[in-house]
């Protein structure tokens, strides 16, 4: 079993350093550890390089995108199996010996992935447990539940369905997770439920711009969430999973401090006006709190004039 790690950066000088040193101090290592330079315009490509085997460094020239980055140092490595890992996030020293057990366990498994360890640019650290495989092809139609960095692939099943789509510059992880279920099925998919990664959330990253997002969601949804669907089905099971975009996106507004998250709460309703699995019945409740919250009638933390000056919310308050 050979494990490739896949690096992608750009203008990471300030983190790529910890990011390849928790790929080298593994109790079982990997095999090599690639590093994608995304056209960086600092010393990412230079901090990196300094690093002897088994980090190898490629160069893109020109800034590409997470997705062609991934693609092109995936083409560039020799292992049968792929771990990601983006460049201001980190492995766990027991990430390969646990997942490397996890693959002799589940042999007939191609997407191996764990827990994962939240760290916010504002607020607690938040460790989030590994949702069970036999539940996961339900909630992948409606969100990406796995953290790339915790995810370990079989190269021949990345290969298979023709690695990440370079058309999404954001959210090109879930859309790999859904065709890779509707090629092999969620049967495929094995887990080791302890935080093995953490994902450190930078301000100003794509992960944080929810509208931006929200676009991104109704093309993943239309392309690869309704896989397997047709007919009335394929029709109400796209309605409840754009319902539970738009309250998803809503909550996401609403903490960012912008009042459309009003607009969003509504459509949500619209969509899916009934409860479910994915849209519990606490959505009634925190509609309701928003829609007061906007109307000025209850008291709202996340807007703007409860913010600190450099954007930050205020955590007391």
């Amino acid at each position: 079993m050979k494990v490739s790690v896949i690096i992608p950066a750009y203008n990471a000088e300030q983190y790529i350093a910890r990011t390849i040193e928790s790929c080298l101090r593994q109790t079982s290592l990997p095999d090599e550890i690639i590093v994608a330079d995304d056209g960086s315009t600092d010393r990412t490509a230079e901090v990196a390089a300094n690093f002897p085997e088994p980090v190898r460094v490629i160069r893109l020239g020109t800034n590409c995108g997470l997705s062609a980055a991934r693609n092109r140092a995936v083409e560039a490595s020799t292992g049968d199996w792929l771990a990601f890992l983006d460049a201001d996030d980190w492995f766990f020293p027991e990430k390969f010996e646990l997942q490397r057990k996890c693959i002799r366990d589940n042999p007939h498994a191609v997407l191996h992935y764990s827990g994962f360890r939240m760290i916010p640019v504002n607020g607690p650290e938040e460790d989030v447990i590994a949702l069970p495989p036999s539940e996961l092809g339900r909630i992948l139609r409606f969100r990406n539940p796995l953290f790339v960095g915790s995810v370990m692939l079989r190269r021949d099943a990345f290969d298979a369905v023709g690695g990440f789509d370079q058309m999404y510059r954001s959210a090109e992880d879930w859309d790999l997770w859904l065709r890779i279920v509707e090629r092999f099925s969620p049967a495929a998919f094995a887990a080791v439920p302890k935080p093995l990664c953490a994902y450190r959330r930078v301000a100003g990253s794509l992960s944080s711009k929810a509208m931006f997002l929200l676009e991104l969601r109704h093309s993943i949804i239309e392309n690869r969430s309704l896989h397997g669907t047709s007919g009335v089905s394929r029709f109400l099971l796209h309605r409840k999973i754009e319902a539970f975009n738009y309250f998803d996106t809503a909550i996401a507004v609403r903490e960012a401090g912008s009042a459309e998250y009003a607009g969003l709460i509504l459509k949500s309703l619209a969509l899916w006006p009934l409860p479910n699995k994915m849209l519990p019945i606490e959505r009634y409740k925190i509609a309701a709190i928003m829609f007061m919250q906007h109307c000025g009638w209850w008291p709202n933390p996340f807007a703007p004039e409860s913010k600190h000056p450099d954007g930050h919310r205020d955590i007391n308050g």
